[in-house]
């Protein structure tokens, strides 16, 4: 019985060891980052397929905390973003400016893919999306979605290392149905799943 107990707990304790990493391996981050965002999708013309309404090339910002153990870790990451609403079409761009104000929140798992010279890591990131989308004039509305992103970490000297991010998402729509469709005679927009390219660069200090 007794023996039987003492495997037990020594199970248990190999189970938190490799849960929380050894206090070498485990390492809390702060992230900062500034990036930019490329949209499609998300509405089409019902009469001309090539031309849709998307929000236009915001500059995005974001506050990270991770932990990484080893191989492995997990964060959160923040972003904020203002972007313009753009009429894409094959011969027009244009962009009514200040039209969204985006909050979002994405927790992420962490994989090193591989080490490449003697620090620099390469890495996958991906979890879900959980967006604020705040329009002019109209209500607010949340969208869920998903994420990943493959990140390049330099080091840069003491507890600073540097990140080369690009990555994508996809969620559903951030119109309603009906918005885009403003009177008689004007062009009406289908609603369709939205695709985001993105690429960052983030500053990074391990605590």
């Amino acid at each position: 019985m007794l023996a039987t107990r003492l495997q037990n707990l020594t199970l248990a304790l190999a189970i938190v060891g490799l849960m929380s990493g050894s206090p070498v391996q485990a390492q809390w981050r702060l992230g900062i980052e500034v990036g930019a965002a490329r949209f499609w999708g998300a509405s089409r013309d019902t009469v001309d397929a090539n031309s849709s309404v998307v929000p236009y090339r915001p500059t995005t910002f974001g506050v990270s905390l991770e932990r990484q153990a080893g191989k492995y870790g997990f964060g959160v990451q923040l972003h904020y973003s203002e972007a313009s609403l753009g009429l894409i079409g094959p011969e027009l761009q244009v962009a009514a400016e200040g039209a969204f104000t985006v909050f979002s929140i994405s927790p992420e798992a962490v994989v090193r893919l591989a080490t490449l010279g003697a620090a620099n890591e390469l890495r996958l990131h991906a979890g879900p999306l959980f967006e604020l989308w705040d329009l002019v004039d109209m209500d607010s509305r949340a969208r869920v979605g998903a994420q990943g992103s493959v990140s390049l970490d330099v080091p840069l000297g003491g507890r600073f290392r540097g990140a080369v991010i690009a990555g994508g998402a996809v969620t559903p729509s951030p119109y309603n149905e009906g918005e885009l469709d403003l009177e008689d005679g004007a062009p009406t927009y289908k609603l369709r799943t939205m695709w985001r390219r993105s690429f960052a660069v983030a500053l990074d200090y391990e605590l």
